[in-house]
């Protein structure tokens, strides 16, 4: 039996909050915009200059997604001849969400400050730089440091006279979202040991071991986002975004934000159904989806079983389908490939940790805090994520879930100046690791891909 609940989903809305009152834009009126580009989606907020109020959000998908899911392929359709339209994808969507943001609250003219984080790739196609250099090794930038500019020199139509500030990154593939995340979260302190994972589709992993930072990027992919799973979509009305599947009566609840008809699964879902497989004895360790007959020989409940069919993909499991609840909307399924998909963002994930631990010369019960960043990591269930290894298995009250940070960095320097020099100051002492060049990398992302606690 499927029971399906309505789930309340109150997407971040103190995104880039301001907790330091003293501090000071340098503007007595008009109103500012912190940006947050991720490969796969953009948040913006809006504040107004004077008094720091919070006026708003938006966050929606990267328009450039139809031109890759991933920064390698936004790089390579840029080296096609393509730069140019993915510089004016992003800047036209911008505008467009700033303008949408104003709407009722100011005049567009009234908009006049804007402060921007994001990966490497994605700063460089927002400001119309080169990006040819981070193709391949060793992966050089076209520019360094932060950038001050105004709207117009960047293709701004609507805000040509904007003051434009964009973060530091550290190098090609650790970029402002990275270096916003550590200030955010003061990952500097000279008395603590800090691990920081960013989860998206460019997963940033910092690791601060007293004052001395290390700092890598992992190639998790867009499946967290529910880009490139088979019935994947955002977290919003009709997403399942929590599952409980029985072992001993085969029932199963989904959780389904703001309806009680699904539409489709999201990334927290996901993580949430690979996590009740491996409980319920149809999931292998090394990732395999079992079949019915081998699921049955295993003592799974039959009704558990018989929603395993079959195709030329491989196998799948019915979440719900039209048999469930009277309902005739499509099937929701997930397949081997959805599976495989996160084991492999799972796996990069951990492997990257423990290439810092490892340069730290540190062990994972040395570390004082955990930090999980990105919105998506925030409402994923902490004990599915830690049971396959998608988080580390550390006590709870060293772990902390802290929302948008990179965007809550993006916030605090569109209005504090100390905070754009530690920004630079960090993005030039922490130390990055070339994943590509370490030799421990590949065992360790191997036997990461194992789905047990890390």
């Amino acid at each position: 039996m499927v029971i399906v609940r309505q789930s309340i989903y109150n997407q971040e809305k103190d995104v880039m909050a301001l907790s330091n009152n003293s501090i000071s834009s340098g503007y007595t009126s008009g109103y500012g915009a912190a940006v947050d580009i991720g490969t796969t989606t953009i948040a913006a907020s809006l504040f107004s200059l004077a008094d720091k109020r919070y006026c708003g959000n938006i966050t929606e998908t990267n328009s450039q997604t139809k031109l890759g899911a991933d920064v390698m392929m936004r790089i390579m359709n840029a080296n096609m001849g393509k730069a140019g339209l993915l510089h004016e994808l992003v800047i036209n969507q911008i505008e467009d969400i700033l303008l949408r943001a104003g709407k009722g609250v100011c005049d567009k003219s009234q908009i006049v400050k804007m402060a921007v984080a994001g990966n490497t790739t994605m700063c460089h196609l927002f400001l119309n730089k080169d990006v040819s250099g981070m193709a391949g090794a060793p992966f050089k930038t076209a520019y360094s440091g932060s950038i001050d500019i105004k709207g117009r020199e960047i293709g701004f139509k609507e805000f040509p006279d904007m003051d434009v500030y964009v973060l530091p990154g550290v190098a090609a593939h650790i970029g402002a979202d990275a270096v916003s995340v550590l200030c955010n979260q003061k990952l500097y302190s000279k008395e603590k040991i800090q691990l920081a994972v960013d989860i998206g589709t460019n997963a940033e992993i910092i690791l601060n071991n007293k004052g001395k930072i290390y700092t890598c990027s992992a190639a998790a992919g867009p499946a967290f986002e529910g880009k490139g799973v088979k019935c994947g979509i955002r977290a919003g009305k009709g997403a399942i975004n929590s599952i409980k599947i029985s072992k001993s009566t085969g029932n199963i609840i989904l959780g389904v934000i703001g309806s009680l008809i699904p539409e489709g699964i999201c990334g927290s879902g996901l993580v949430d159904a690979i996590a009740e497989f491996l409980k319920a004895g149809i999931l292998r360790t090394d990732g395999y989806l079992m079949d019915c007959g081998e699921a049955l020989q295993n003592k799974v409940h039959p009704d558990i079983a018989e929603r395993i069919c079959k195709d030329k993909e491989g196998n799948y499991f019915v979440l719900y389908s039209k048999k469930d609840l009277g309902n005739k909307q499509h099937e929701i399924i997930v397949t081997q490939k959805d599976i495989r998909n996160i084991q492999l963002a799972k796996a990069a994930i951990q492997a990257a940790a423990e290439v810092l631990l490892e340069k730290a010369g540190i062990s994972l019960t040395g570390i004082d805090e955990v930090k999980i960043a990105g919105v998506f990591g925030k409402f994923i269930h902490p004990k599915a994520a830690v049971l396959f290894g998608l988080y580390p298995d550390i006590e709870s009250d060293k772990m902390e879930f802290v929302g948008n940070a990179a965007g809550n960095g993006a916030a605090q320097a569109l209005f504090d100046s100390s905070f754009r020099e530690l920004a630079l100051k960090y993005s030039k002492e922490a130390r990055h690791i070339e994943l590509a060049a370490e030799e421990t990398f590949q065992d360790k992302f191997l036997n990461a891909t194992w789905l047990k606690k890390w």
